[in-house]
């Protein structure tokens, strides 16, 4: 492991990223509590778009609906050359759900797991369209039974 084999002299002093512009990205966590808490599910979600809104390159990524988070390449590939209608979202978050899978950590019914997967990956992917998402948020973080952040 390279980590490993740093030598005492040795200190990371820069990091290039390539250019963010056009990206968009967002992150939507649920949780059981409003306070500090592990995610039941989480959806980071970001794209590049064209002029016109056209998605160019997307990427969703699923938190707590497997032992480690995965990418949803086949969701995020639905989306290239699409701009972010109705249909084209509803397509990549039910593409999405498909990966949600039984946890053991977790008391929740496997269809509501996929339920709300889909509906996660739809809200990140209308605040990525430019839709005003406050008072989603709003209305999840002040659920009694489960936050979102």
């Amino acid at each position: 492991m390279n980590y490993l084999t740093r030598r005492p002299n040795e200190i990371l002093t820069e990091i290039s990223l390539g250019s963010l512009e056009g990206w968009k990205s967002t992150y939507w966590k649920l949780r059981r509590r409003s306070s500090f808490d592990f995610p039941v599910l989480s959806v980071a979600a970001a794209a590049r778009m064209a002029k016109g809104g056209v998605v160019e390159e997307a990427r969703i990524v699923l938190g707590a609906v497997a032992s480690r988070p995965l990418l949803a390449d086949e969701a995020a590939k639905s989306l290239m050359g699409r701009s972010l209608d109705q249909e084209t979202i509803a397509k990549a978050a039910a593409l999405a759900s498909r990966l949600a899978k039984r946890v053991s950590n977790t008391d929740f019914d496997m269809s509501w797991r996929k339920k709300v997967t889909s509906e996660f990956v739809t809200y990140a992917l209308r605040e990525l369209r430019g839709d005003d998402m406050r008072a989603e948020r709003r209305q999840l973080s002040g659920h009694n039974e489960h936050a979102v952040s």
